[in-house]
């Protein structure tokens, strides 16, 4: 079974976890961590090892051997035809993996969790989530969104196509929100939370999941709250501390990468634009059309936000949109925030909000009109 951790060393993955319980005293006889990269192993030879020296007691074999796979039990049998192998049900793992999985709580191998996760997130990025992650939480999207109100998400330069956004924090327990894979995704989810998991079961989520969540600086470990005082990051209070999290269908959490960093940031970015500027289309009354937003930041990047979620694939999206110019489609916007500077600007220069096309024809004649 997989473990319920990753190990980072030599690229994050989550080793497989072969483990040997003697019952009835529940005495965990041998476990071995392999690397899912390298190749399988013998079944056979890893039971022989486990009886030839097992962690507690003298060496030993049993009368019965159960596991839960149809494979295992062949490869079992040819091995040992004097032992009983079973196919049936292994709860009894379940809950020794539960009981792993708690001892990890914050803890990472031994050390604290770092927001840098272990080098790997720079500086800049951080500081960039936090002052945006400040701004998201003032504006409070929550207020206006409730849970039935998801947005499709797609980002295309960061390889984000028809994923599904939600605004979590109505009930006031938990602030920020939830991306998931697709709309297909959130209701796995939702029936996962629905039906909910048998004690002995493993956990299951229905998908995997990416959030931006608020965090009680008193919850957050001793290194990630000094990190955040060392480096001056903003927070919105003491109920604000962002946490971004990626974790796996059974809950595990995944080491965070810059792409999800990345994501993050721009999806909390494009939300305090289009909170601050369309958060009507959240009211009660409901949409009058479909809505497909489109914002960029000062890197070009897009954030597209449709909603209803089905109406993502009937917007004929421009590729390459002129800076605040709008699609003759009905609610199809694009918006781009205004980075003109006091910088001297040739009228046959590239524009520098970044639409490609000279600056006499693109933003020059609105800046004129300013200045009259």
């Amino acid at each position: 079974m997989l473990s319920p951790f990753y190990i980072t060393e030599g690229g994050p993955y989550r080793p497989e976890l072969i483990l040997w319980l003697e019952l009835p005293d529940d005495i965990v006889v041998s476990f071995t961590l392999l690397d899912p990269r390298k190749g399988s192993v013998s079944l056979s030879e890893m039971l022989q090892n486990a009886m030839k020296s097992p962690l507690v007691g003298p060496p030993r074999r049993p009368p019965r051997v159960r596991v839960d796979d149809a494979l295992a039990v062949h490869e079992l049998q040819q091995a040992f035809p004097d032992l009983e192998i079973v196919k049936a049900p292994t709860p009894e793992l379940n809950r020794i993996l539960e009981a792993m999985a708690q001892s990890e709580g914050v803890e990472r191998f031994g050390t604290e969790r770092s927001y840098f996760e272990e080098g790997v997130l720079s500086t800049e990025l951080l500081d960039g989530l936090f002052r945006i992650a400040q701004v998201l939480y003032h504006l409070a999207p929550w207020k206006f969104a409730n849970e039935d109100q998801v947005l499709r998400l797609d980002i295309p330069q960061l390889g984000i196509e028809g994923a599904c956004l939600s605004i979590i924090g109505i009930l006031g327990e938990s602030r920020g929100f939830i991306i998931f894979p697709s709309k297909v995704a959130l209701e796995n989810f939702l029936d996962a939370a629905h039906v909910g998991n048998d004690t002995d079961a493993p956990i299951d989520m229905g998908t995997t999941t990416l959030s931006l969540d608020y965090e009680r600086g008193a919850d957050l470990p001793g290194v990630m709250l000094r990190e955040v005082t060392e480096h001056g990051w903003p927070v919105a209070g003491p109920d604000a501390y962002p946490i971004v999290n990626h974790r796996d269908q059974d809950g595990v959490p995944r080491p965070l990468t810059e792409h999800d960093l990345r994501v993050v940031s721009a999806c909390a970015t494009s939300l305090v634009a289009l909170f601050a500027k369309h958060s009507h289309i959240f009211s009660r009354e409901g949409l009058d059309e479909p809505v497909c937003l489109s914002f960029y930041d000062e890197d070009d990047l897009e954030v597209r936000f449709t909603m209803p979620y089905e109406a993502g694939t009937s917007f004929a999206v421009n590729k390459n949109p002129p800076a605040g110019v709008s699609s003759p489609l009905p609610g199809l916007e694009s918006e781009r925030p205004p980075t003109i500077t006091g910088a001297k600007i040739g009228r046959n220069q590239p524009c520098p909000c970044g639409s490609g096309r000279k600056y006499k024809k693109c933003c020059l004649p609105r800046v004129q009109r300013e200045s009259e």
